[in-house]
Parts: C-alpha cells; structure tokens; sequence
C-alpha cells in the first residue's frame, strides 16, 4: 500500500483579484491552506472562513513577512494591490517559497528583474494566474491550431471587456495600479500567444481614459498591434466599457479570432463556444475539459509534471505587457 504524500503547505498573501480561482479545490490539488496575511486593514480575506480546520481558525496575520516566517509555506499565493505584487513574491522567494502570483508580475519593469533574479537564485518555481490557459474554449482552439487545421496561424484578434463596476481608490494613479495593458490586455496577449504557439517581436498601442474621470489612470480603452515571430499579426482591443448589472451576465467578454494559411478557428459566446472553419465546412468544435492552474502547479513543485503557465511565461508575458505600455505612453513602435 503506497501512502499518500503530505500535503503541500500554501499560505497567502492578500485577496485581491483571482484568488478565488486559486483557492476552488485546494485539496484535490493536495494543498493544504495554513495561514493569511492581509494586504492592509481593509483587506477583508472573504476566504478565511473555508479553511478554517484548525482548533483555532485559520491563522491570520497582519504582517506576510512575520506570516512566512512562523507558517513555513511550501507555496505563497500573492494577491496584493498590484504595485505591491512583486514586493511579497521577492520576499516570498526569499523565504524559499513557491510562487503563484496574481498578474502582472510586477508593474516596472525593474522590479520584473528583480524578481526574476530572486526565483532563479532561490531555486523556486512562479506561476502568473493567467487564468484563460485554464478554461475549456482555449484549450480548444490550442488544440485546432496545434492539430494543423488551420494551418500556419498569420493573423489573431483577440478582446478583453469588462465593466468598470466598482474599482478601488489605487486604480485612479497609474503609479499603484500600474495599467490596463498589464492587468487587463495581458490576458488577450497570453491566450493569443498560448493558442498560436507564437511570441511576439514588436508592438505598438494605444489607450485613454474617456468614460470614467473619476479614475485618470485607468484607462479604459485601448488597442494593440504585435508583430508575431515568424511573420503575422495580432490586433488586441480591450475596455471597461461593458454594462453591467443584468442578472446572470458574465462577468468579461473574451474572444479569440486566429486566421490561418488553411482555416480560421473562433473563440466567441463570451469565451463559451469556439467554430473552426475551414474550405469543407463550418463546425462548432467540441469543448476540451478545463485545466486546474493549483492542481498542476503542485504536482510541478512535487516533480511531477509540467504546469500550464511556466516561470517562462510568467516572465515573458509580463514584460510584453509592460512594453506594450511603454509603446502606448510614448507612441511609439516598441521592440521586444
């Protein structure tokens, strides 16, 4: 009889963003959450509550240095005020922890390498939630193209849209909120990059803030254009400008559209439904099942397998995104 390893000790740090994401099923991931930190009194840590199967509660802490210090996490989950991200992941390395960290990374690029030279030095993994690796349209239309359906991927569209509904006071300064290209068009510039097996060598952008004064610095629409290695595009558009407040609407409103040198593969239905149409015919494709970013990133800390999103990813998504800014601040093509 083969005893079952011990689980794996997660801690977090803040709540903000996809935490939830990470937390659905920690132990079918054999993950076992031991303590909390707040990112700063108003954090609430809604998700306390569900892990509280110690005598005494979950352990809670108001300080993540003296939580990773006492607890002992084999993986710290980093969920902080954006500006703050790569600051907890940094000491979290440090402290010989795993890393999955809500994106971007970090909102300069300086402290990107920063911390890249803590994970590499600290010999620990980092994970950046992209969450859209994880569902099942995307896995799909990875799958067509990688199957040769469409043939050669040459130009891919993809959009990010949410509504702006009820934003914190550190989204108004770009300083602490860092950006709509690095929080929300990175998503698009990953799913496309994930789906079309292709990195990017130049981009250009735009973006402003036209709907919502309240907030200068975030804007809330915007558009990219990237140059694919190898040949091709990719056009990205994404806004805060998607009404809300009907019952049982989606939350975001992704799509994908890759064109091909033998077909053209769709992402449409709010992220639900993905069509592959080639010269033969137009067919809804079958739904992959969806991946599970704590399950995996577990089992690669374990040895045991290769996580959806890589420390590679990780890192390069994040200073594309963040070049990408760079292109729209200054209005100019940007290398990358």
């Amino acid at each position: 009889m083969t005893l079952a390893a011990e689980p794996l000790k997660l801690a977090v740090i803040g709540s903000y963003g996809h935490v939830n994401v990470v937390l659905e099923d920690p132990g079918a991931a054999g993950v076992e959450v031991v303590a909390a930190a707040r990112w700063g009194p108003d954090d609430p840590l809604g998700f306390v509550g569900r892990f509280a199967s110690a005598p005494d509660g979950l352990a809670v802490y108001d300080d993540y240095r003296l939580m990773l210090d006492k607890a002992r996490p084999d993986i710290a989950a980093v969920f902080m005020p954006l500006y703050r991200n790569a600051e907890a992941s940094m000491a979290a390395a440090q402290a010989g922890c795993h890393v999955i960290s809500e994106k971007p990374l970090a909102t300069q690029l300086e402290d990107l390498a920063r911390l890249r030279e803590a994970v590499a030095s600290a010999g620990v993994r980092i994970a950046a939630v992209f969450t859209a690796r994880c569902e099942s349209a995307f896995q799909t239309a990875r799958e067509v193209v990688k199957q040769g359906r469409i043939g050669e991927p040459i130009l891919a569209s993809g959009q990010k849209s949410y509504p702006f509904a009820k934003r914190d006071d550190y989204y108004k300064d770009r300083r602490t909120y860092g950006g709509s290209i690095p929080w929300q068009a990175i998503h698009a510039m990953d799913f496309i990059t994930y789906c079309t097996g292709k990195d990017y060598t130049r981009v250009a952008a735009m973006a402003s803030n036209k709907a919502h004064p309240t907030h200068p610095g975030m804007e809330d629409n915007g558009g990219l254009l990237l140059e694919l290695a190898g040949g091709g595009h990719a056009v990205i558009r994404f806004d805060y400008l998607r009404p809300w407040g009907a019952p049982g609407r989606r939350w975001g409103d992704e799509r994908l559209r890759v064109a091909g040198s033998e077909g053209i593969v769709e992402v449409a239905g709010e992220g639900t439904i993905v069509t592959l149409m080639t010269p033969q015919a137009v067919e809804r494709v079958p739904l992959c099942p969806p991946r599970r970013l704590l399950a995996e990133f577990a089992a690669s800390v374990r040895g045991e397998g290769r996580c959806v999103v890589s420390p590679e990813d990780s890192f390069r998504l994040t200073e594309v995104a963040l070049k990408a800014r760079q292109a729209a601040d200054t209005g100019r093509v940007v290398d990358l």
